[in-house]
């Protein structure tokens, strides 16, 4: 009998929220009839990204307050199991939930059964939510998500990209940057040999682009942030999505879905220091969180014992008495932050975006079919 699997599962496993022994033991051998393997969790609390992800939660009337005190967010495709068709609380905590039914066992064994088949399929390939913040305001995450999404189009993934940040500049500027047709005027976003797509041969990638519309105001609901990722997980192979620097509600959800969140940092000390708040605060939703390091377009500096030749710049001391900032290298940004380094950009991201994609585990290095400039391991 599964046991408590903690904070997260596999995307295409239903989620069962119990420590019923007799409700359980009905609910697994309904996702055995339904050859299913199920994550099971006692407390709602350690269950989080599970809770957005998995494509089927079901609840049992006995965890159903403690998932409110937890403060997980409603989700389509909830179900809450009751206990008594008399008990006035089952339709009160169902309502509370936001659950999509209420149902009753063993009545409903066979509505339960074939929900489980249906969206629990696990010979399709789960998908991959990578979300992209910016270490300080300015740094380039939104044309970084747009490069990641473009990537991930050229070597034939479906891809969802989701704009989570409404009160950023939005995606449009990235595809401004990195679409030759756009950038010159073309106007139109075309997907063709420019984009370094393949320029024949049969293409199985698609891109969806969710971006706002200005007139629906800067917020986006945590139930809509929910239902947009769950159709991204029934969709796509990979969801990008581009988070605020500051987050709110919607973002708390995006971040609790995501199995790695890249943190776009300067390689300077402010920018580190800003960075190093906001790899703290993700951190708490997310176990994967890996910094991209942004160089303005210059090499690393070598390591050695004065670890950075200094610049003509910083070769005198401010007015203040402190000599001016000066570039670090990537190993030092990683150290400070507390977090691994997953790539290094001394340019626009498209050139290494097929890399950061390898690294990431999204593209086998043998088969991978872009044209990104960037070496692969």
């Amino acid at each position: 009998m599964p046991s408590d699997h903690g904070a997260g599962g596999q995307p295409h496993r239903p989620l069962l929220v119990t420590g019923q022994p007799e409700l359980l033991e009905r609910l697994l051998r309904l996702t055995d009839a339904a050859a299913v393997e199920p994550t099971v969790a006692l407390d709602p609390s350690t269950v989080r990204q599970g809770w957005v992800s998995a494509p089927l939660v079901v609840v049992g009337m006995d965890r159903a307050a403690a998932c409110l005190a937890a403060g997980l967010p409603p989700r389509p495709r909830l179900v809450l199991i009751g206990d008594r068709t008399v008990n006035k609380r089952v339709w009160e905590y169902g309502a509370d939930l936001g659950a999509d039914h209420v149902l009753f066992l063993p009545a409903a064994a066979g509505w339960l059964t074939a929900a489980f088949a249906e969206f629990c399929d696990a010979d399709r390939t789960p998908c991959a939510t990578i979300g992209v913040v910016a270490g300080r305001r300015g740094s380039g995450s939104s044309t970084l998500s747009v490069a990641l999404a473009l990537a991930a189009l050229r070597n034939d993934l479906r891809t969802m990209l989701i704009d989570a940040d409404p009160r950023g500049g939005g995606l449009e500027p990235g595809f401004t940057c990195l679409i030759p047709a756009v950038r010159d005027g073309g106007g139109k976003l075309g997907v063709g040999p420019g984009v370094g797509l393949p320029a024949g041969g049969e293409r199985r990638g698609e891109l969806s682009v969710i971006t706002w519309d200005e007139q629906a105001g800067p917020e986006l609901s945590s139930l809509a942030m929910t239902d947009l990722l769950a159709t991204a997980h029934a969709t796509s192979d990979l969801a990008v999505v581009d988070l605020p620097w500051q987050p709110d509600d919607a973002a708390a959800v995006a971040v609790a879905a995501c199995r790695t969140v890249l943190l776009l940092v300067r390689a300077n000390p402010q920018s580190v220091m800003t960075a190093r708040r906001v790899a703290t605060a993700i951190s708490r939703h997310c176990a994967d969180v890996r910094a991209v390091i942004r160089l303005n377009g210059t090499p690393p500096p070598a390591a050695g014992p004065s670890e950075a030749a200094p610049s003509e710049a910083g070769s005198h001391a401010s007015a203040s008495g402190r000599p001016p900032a000066q570039p670090q290298i990537p190993e030092q940004v990683g150290r400070a932050l507390g977090v691994p380094v997953a790539g290094v950009l001394a340019g626009v991201p498209s050139a290494f975006d097929d890399q950061l994609l390898t690294a990431l585990g999204l593209l086998d290095v043998r088969s991978a079919g872009g044209s990104g400039s960037g070496a692969r391991p």
